[in-house]
Order: C-alpha cells, then structure tokens, then sequence
C-alpha cells in the first residue's frame, strides 16, 4: 500500500498540470502559475527546507549543509547552458523561451525534492497507513503549483516531450518510494540529508535566478501578488497537513 499512495502523489503534480492546460490564455496563466510557484518555493523553503538544514548541521555538519546547496545551485548553473535560453527584453522573455527555462528547471528541484518526500511516505506506511495518507496530503497539496509551472513551460511543445516531462515530475514520489521499498535500512541517511540540501541549492537558485525576475518584470504585478499568496496558502496549509503526523 505504500507504494501505491506515494504513486498516487503524482495526481496533484497531474492536478496542477490540467489546472494549467484548461486555461485558454497561455501567456496569462505561464505568469500566474510562475507567481504561484514562486509563493510556493520561498513558503516551502523557509518553513520545511531551511529548518530542516539547520538540523542537519547540528547533526552531520555545515561542511555537508553548505556543499551539497552549493551543488544544487552548480547542477542548475552547469544546466543552464543546455536549457533554452531566455531572450531578455523582448516578448519571448515573458511568455515563450523562458517559461520553458523556469519549467525544466522547476522540474529538476521537482523531482529531488520529490524523491525524498517519496522516501519519507513510504517509510512512514509501515508504520501507519493512515498517518502516511495524511502526510502525503500535505506533500500533495504543494505539488499542485509545481505541476502547473511545469506544464506551462512545456504546453506548447511537442506532445512527446510534456509527457516525458510530466512523467519524470509525476512520477519521483513513487521513484523515492521504490528506492526505500527495494534498500529500506540500506539507505544512507547522510545521502538523504544531502539530498535535502542540494534541493535547497536548486530552489534557491530559481528562486533568486528565475522567478523572481519573471514576476518582477510582470505586466500584472498585482494579480502577481495575489498568486504568490495563493502559492504561499498552499504551502502552508500542506505543512499544517504533514504536521498532524
């Protein structure tokens, strides 16, 4: 059963995909969904990564804390140069190229950080079914941006390439699942710590690199605030979800 519901996390990425594909308005919802995940990603940093990072440096040390956020932001720097580059000043920056940048980029911290949450739910299954459906609420709930930000970088590319990206998304919490199904006490928690703290470096740096230059340079920088305070209430409320657990 553990299996199955960090699998059916995948719906609230899919969730979030079909909220952006309704949407008739491409350019509009690209910058509504980018807000949403902006709100989502600080809110999501700042209450359950950054936390947590400071506990791991308690226990491993700031050496690990330090170098594996380092990483993180050196992968997406280092992928940088293979995703399609944003044409600044024009206005493909807002709403062609870009988008698809941020959304491939979204996707990598997607799935890292999915890969642990992954890891976490099915852990918790073996010891309480209902506790880990609870968990996985939580977790599902700030899925739901994600997934919109990364359809609509990809909705207007080919049909194979948003599936393959959908499914790499949709499917990492149950990856992570699989992982802790198949090494269970073999997996290294110094690797998980890692882990957390690479998707840090990742989200710090779309953050900072990404997102916040798109909503800055908005046309609807008030609707853009309104949807970063949506992406922040789902955050928010996912984490009191995970918190009953």
């Amino acid at each position: 059963m553990g299996l199955l519901v960090t699998f059916l996390l995948g719906v609230f990425v899919l969730l979030g995909a079909l909220l952006a594909g309704l949407a008739k308005n491409g350019a509009r919802i690209s910058d509504i969904s980018i807000a949403v995940a902006l709100g989502a990603m600080v809110t999501l940093l700042a209450e359950d990564l950054v936390p947590e990072a400071l506990e791991i440096a308690q226990e491993s040390g700031w050496v690990l804390v330090v170098t594996a956020a380092l990483l993180g932001i050196f992968i997406l720097l280092a992928l940088d140069k293979f995703l399609p580059e944003p044409h600044h000043g024009k206005e493909r920056a807002v709403h062609g190229d870009s988008t698809l940048h941020i959304s491939i980029a979204a996707t990598i911290a997607l799935v890292a950080h999915n890969l642990v949450e992954g890891m976490s739910v099915y852990s918790l299954s073996s010891q309480s079914l209902s506790m880990a459906i609870v968990l996985a609420a939580g977790v599902g709930l700030h899925n739901i941006p994600m997934g919109m930000i990364v359809y609509a970088g990809v909705r207007n590319e080919k049909p194979a390439h948003r599936v393959a990206v959908l499914a790499c998304a949709a499917l990492s919490t149950f990856l992570g699942g699989l992982v802790m199904f198949a090494l269970g006490d073999a997996v290294n928690e110094m690797l998980v710590q890692a882990m957390i703290c690479m998707t840090i470096g990742l989200l710090l740096f779309i953050v900072f690199g990404e997102l916040i230059p798109h909503v800055a340079h908005s046309h609807h920088k008030g609707l853009a605030l309104i949807f970063v305070l949506i992406g922040v209430v789902a955050v928010v409320v996912s984490g009191m979800l995970e918190g009953l657990v």
